[in-house]
């Protein structure tokens, strides 16, 4: 191309250019981009010595998902950071009176701040050219926003299930800028956040501003350190399903200790026992696909279940051995010797307001005593006096009172050693039937105690498990 057509390209061009002249914001922004000292790849000083003090907000307003058997807490907020870039400066007079502009992430400095604790690639980094905006002010102060799906490592402790509070930590690190560099901090100005769920209620956020010394990071230096910003996030779970799930559980373990009220010899007892463990078996296997999975610290509430089980499935074969007893056709071993028998025939019994074995004895034979009957002398000696007795108006003498003769079987002397068998073999398990129940009841209460009190060693306790 020759030099008079180069000519007339120019003259079109600045003909074009003076008829649309730049705005305010586009002189500016052409200001600032091409200044002399202006790089986005170095730190926003004038004088290398200088600090750069990055401040980090973070506005919780989800929580998408707390994974529990992953142990993966993802959440939705909001990032603000804030610095000042000392290049980035102007007087708004001279641009028609412009204080605040609008620049990309790409276009200037921008730390690098990362998410140490993200399990997503894509999280990693806070700052990212493909979201986000930058708000600049005259002064040079910069302001950056962006959303965030964050997804961290969060170790679940389930020892107090369903009374439990977790604490996740999210830690932010500037990537390889010293503490002289960029003197990076977590805005402790108080934030709304917002991480209530169907299952779990947020207590509390604290943040913690430190140090973390590192040692050989570079040869020779041996002073240096990051600063680094946590911030740790409180949950509390809503125990109130698990209770109202655990309750039928609680129910069915108590009826079948009921079970022992049902005399010995009825028939759909042991029926009742089983149909209770058949249904405490089902329940709880319902139960133990909702509590969260953790190898190292099984929770309380899993011991609950694990010996309220126990205790009704043992019921059962402790029924069957008392009806067994019931049921015995030869005398008990334990009745041969003299306590065993007073204990378990007279003392018990008494102590259970039940009859013993000798009330027993006593309400089979009837010790009233039968009235005597009259003989053939008896009624001799009564005709004898009627006939020598003067007779008044020839009337024939009255015939002798005889008693009725006694039913068969109404009063009995003694127990056959069969009856006797029987009768002690029946008091025994009427009295071993009160006897388990009694125990059964208690080591439940027993259990049920002892959690309540693991319960209550972790009750109003928050520990700060996030500084570490």
């Amino acid at each position: 191309m020759d030099i008079p057509a180069i000519c007339i390209l120019v003259s079109i061009v600045s003909g074009i250019s003076a008829r649309f002249p730049k705005s305010a914001e586009g002189e500016l922004r052409h200001f600032l981009l091409n200044q002399e000292n202006h790089s986005p790849r170095e730190r926003p000083v004038l004088n290398a010595s200088d600090t750069v003090v990055v401040g980090l907000k973070v506005q919780f307003y989800a929580m998408l998902d707390l994974n529990e058997k992953d142990q993966v807490l993802t959440t939705a907020s909001w990032l603000t950071m804030t610095w000042t870039d000392e290049r980035m400066s102007w007087d708004p007079s001279n641009f028609s009176g412009v204080d605040l502009i609008h620049m990309y992430v790409d276009e200037i400095w921008t730390p690098r701040i990362y998410l140490s604790s993200s399990l997503s690639k894509d999280a990693l980094g806070i700052v990212n050219s493909e979201q986000g905006s930058i708000l600049l002010t005259s002064n040079g102060h910069v302001y950056f926003g962006t959303p965030a799906v964050q997804a961290i490592h969060c170790p679940i402790i389930i020892t107090y299930f369903p009374f439990d509070t977790q604490h996740c930590a999210f830690n932010y690190i500037p990537e390889n800028l010293f503490a002289h560099q960029v003197d990076f901090y977590i805005d402790s100005s108080l934030q709304p956040h917002n991480l209530d769920s169907n299952q779990w209620d947020l207590l509390n956020v604290t943040l913690y501003n430190w140090g973390y010394p590192v040692e050989e990071y570079i040869e020779g230096r041996d002073n240096d350190h990051f600063k680094l910003g946590t911030l740790c996030v409180h949950l509390q779970r809503d125990p109130t399903y698990y209770i109202t799930a655990l309750l039928p559980s609680t129910c069915l373990c108590v009826m079948t200790f009921l079970t022992f009220l049902a005399p010995p010899d009825c028939g759909e007892r042991i029926s009742l026992g089983v149909s209770m463990v058949l249904g405490l078996t089902v329940f709880q296997l319902l139960i133990v696909d909702t509590l969260p999975t953790s190898s190292k610290t099984p929770p309380i509430i899993g011991t609950y279940l694990t010996a309220t089980f126990i205790l009704a499935s043992l019921a059962v074969p402790f029924s069957l051995a008392n009806i067994a007893i019931a049921y015995g056709d030869s005398r008990l071993w334990v009745l041969k010797y003299s306590l065993f028998r007073n204990i378990l025939l007279e003392m018990l019994p008494k102590i259970f307001r039940m009859p013993s074995y000798r009330d027993r004895v006593n309400s089979v034979l009837d010790v009233v005593k039968p009235q005597p009957f009259f003989n053939e002398k008896d009624e001799v000696s009564t005709l004898s006096t009627t006939e020598g007795a003067p007779k008044k108006n020839h009337e024939a003498p009255l015939p002798p009172t005889l008693s009725p003769p006694p039913s068969p079987g109404r009063h009995r002397e003694k127990l056959s050693p069969s009856e006797k068998v029987k009768m002690e073999a029946r008091t025994v398990a009427l009295v071993v039937d009160k006897l388990f129940l009694t125990l059964f009841i208690i080591a439940f209460f027993a259990v049920t105690a002892y959690v309540i009190i693991l319960f209550r060693q972790d009750l109003g306790q928050t520990k700060e498990t996030c500084w570490q």
